[in-house]
């Protein structure tokens, strides 16, 4: 990735050949492309919701014949496995058609029960919901083309024109969707993009203008904007970052566990939010369970993301991997021992690393997220010094919980301070029809189809007062 005055070029996380370019925003112009946006709303939003959610299926017409094509761009510039591409653009393009058909069907609002209450029962009392006005939508590296859709085909159908900053890291193939969304029809000032630095994204989420922003990123960058959007009260909708806790009580299924955290942990080379980052274990399983993963993280492929083979590939930067090593690193200095070979890094690539004695008072066991292939396995006495573990962070995104007792599995995830819980499974768990968010400095809001529509939309009380004709004047 290199960088001039006004275009940056993508080479990717693995190197090799460019893969394109993109022009970048200079600062001083976001205010404007925010104006543009806010004259351009309410024509879109007097657009009937049909009319809007047709755009966004004409839109994923015209990608489907480019999903291989998509996938292989997406893989080389965010380092993303090809099988976790594929499935992100056939993902991406299945929640554009899914945000259009579910905007359809609620649209209307919901119809209140005044007629059980005395004074007020011949009134008649509606809700509908109506755009915001112009949404900033920032988007992470990790997972860009699927939040982008999230966010910006929501926001849409829902009325809103969109100013969306897309990751620098790896902007093409979102920036190839949101073309899409063009040809398709939806007008250049009502889905506009910015692409820059930090200082982008500060002037984005500041200009006047802006009614929401939604974003998933680091805490950093939510806490930034929550300071920002203070004296507006826009509202907000953060995902943020999450070192989620996986308990492992005393009578698990330990090959279970054992996969499917080797499963939730790696996607994305362990650089997802909602991975399994504490490993929380009763110590009589702690030793097999760490024996379990060491042996399939000696199964993992490190390597290029476009080999079918490859299962981990590069983290998004060399310094990201080097980051990720520090912190094993300082792990290790508080009394954490290692698996095998000694952290280190090889560019972008980090291989994966098993932690293990990982004491409850190291830093990786409560607030230090490590967004990369590492596993901490955290020894506890009892279920409760499980749970005060878990509870330990100021982060709150997913958990899960591992036990052959289904009740006492829910009674733990009841305990546990996060927006969501799995009980034998990883926490890893993002389908689209539940509402996904955390809690704490893990942000606020929930996504998901449906959810993100009514996050980016406000909901409007309609009363006609006694509408209802007595029944002697019919």
């Amino acid at each position: 990735m290199s960088n001039s005055s006004t275009s940056l070029e993508i080479t990717g996380p693995g190197g090799g050949a460019p893969l394109g370019e993109v022009e970048l925003t200079p600062v001083g112009q976001v205010s404007a492309i925010v104006g543009a946006a806010c004259k351009a709303q309410p024509e879109w939003s007097r657009r009937t919701v049909a009319d809007r959610a047709a755009l966004l299926e004409v839109a994923a017409d015209l990608l489907d014949p480019q999903s291989e094509e998509l996938s292989l761009l997406l893989a080389s510039e965010a380092g993303k496995p090809i099988d976790q591409a594929k499935f992100e653009i056939r993902a991406s393009i299945g929640l554009l058609r899914s945000n259009a058909r579910e905007a359809c069907r609620t649209a209307g609002g919901h119809v209140l029960p005044t007629e059980g209450l005395k004074g007020v029962d011949r009134d008649f009392v509606y809700t509908r919901r109506e755009p915001l006005g112009v949404v900033a939508a920032i988007l992470p590296f990790n997972f860009p083309v699927e939040l982008y859709v999230e966010k910006c085909a929501a926001a849409l159908v829902g009325g809103n024109a969109v100013v969306v900053k897309p990751p620098l890291e790896d902007p093409l193939a979102v920036m190839r969707f949101h073309k899409a969304l063009h040809d398709a029809g939806v007008p250049t000032d009502v889905l506009a993009s910015v692409l820059g630095d930090r200082d982008v994204g500060a002037e984005l989420s500041q200009a006047d203008g802006i009614a929401a922003v939604s974003l998933t990123g680091s805490t950093v960058a939510g806490l930034a904007v929550a300071k920002a959007a203070a004296p507006t009260l826009r509202r907000l909708h953060l995902e943020l970052g999450g070192n989620n806790a996986s308990l492992i009580l005393n009578d698990a299924d330990i090959e279970l566990a054992a996969s499917e955290l080797v499963r939730g942990r790696l996607l994305m080379n362990g650089q997802a939010c909602s991975a399994s980052k504490r490993i929380v274990v009763d110590r009589s399983l702690h030793d097999e369970l760490a024996e379990r993963i060491a042996a399939a993280v000696a199964l993992q492929r490190v390597g290029s993301a476009t080999d079918p083979e490859t299962t981990i590939g590069p983290l998004i930067t060399a310094a990201a991997a080097e980051r990720v090593v520090a912190q094993a690193e300082r792990a290790i200095s508080e009394g954490a021992s290692i698996i095998g070979d000694a952290p280190a890094a090889d560019g972008a690539y980090v291989a994966p690393m098993v932690l293990t004695e990982v004491p409850a008072a190291a830093a990786v066991a409560s607030d230090d997220e490590i967004f990369g292939p590492v596993f901490n396995l955290i020894p506890v006495d009892s279920v409760s010094e499980a749970i005060e573990v878990a509870n330990s962070s100021s982060f709150g995104l997913m958990s899960s919980v591992f036990s052959a007792d289904v009740k006492r599995a829910v009674a733990v995830a009841e305990r546990l301070h996060s927006g969501g819980v799995v009980v034998n499974g990883t926490d890893n768990y993002r389908p689209p029809v539940i509402p996904f968010g955390g809690v704490g400095l893990s942000g606020t809001g929930r996504e998901g189809i449906g959810y993100t529509i009514d996050e980016l939309t406000r909901e409007k009380t309609i009363v006609l007062r006694n509408f209802r004709e007595p029944e002697e004047e019919l």
